[in-house]
């Protein structure tokens, strides 16, 4: 009997020790989003300035979303020339970006477009420009 004891505590001690190295040094992955009708959101940067921060919320509500960019410094802004979409539930929402006025640092400038309706039909263009930043 105390052989047999010391046989399973030898496997949970195993067990213990292995479970916590399974996936180690994988980074984490974000669960996919889940959309019952999705939508791409195509904003293009014609500005002179890095866009740093997107946002988005459904029309008539209160709220922003979080900022849509990534966290990463090279990934995270639309470069002037550049482009980046968005997938997002199709349905009406009001648009805002922060961008730089130029390739220096320097203040935030704010750009919304409000009750935009975007469908899963064809993509959304939102052209940034120095002329009103409407959709294209």
């Amino acid at each position: 009997m105390f052989r047999s004891n010391r046989g399973l505590l030898s496997a949970l001690t195993v067990a213990a020790i292995a479970l916590p190295l399974v996936g180690c040094g994988e980074d984490p992955v974000a669960p996919e989003l889940t959309l019952n009708n999705p939508a791409t959101i195509r904003v293009r940067n014609n500005l002179g300035g890095a866009v740093l921060f997107f946002y988005k919320r459904d029309c008539g509500t209160e709220e922003w979303s979080a900022d849509l960019l990534p966290s990463d410094p090279v990934e995270g802004t639309i470069q002037p020339g550049a482009e980046k979409d968005f997938i997002v539930e199709a349905g009406c929402h009001d648009l805002w970006a922060r961008h730089l006025a130029t390739v220096d640092p320097g203040p935030l400038i704010d750009k919304q477009l409000l009750n935009q309706s975007v469908t899963s039909i064809s993509v959304f263009i939102w052209n940034l420009d120095d002329i009103g930043g409407g959709p294209g």
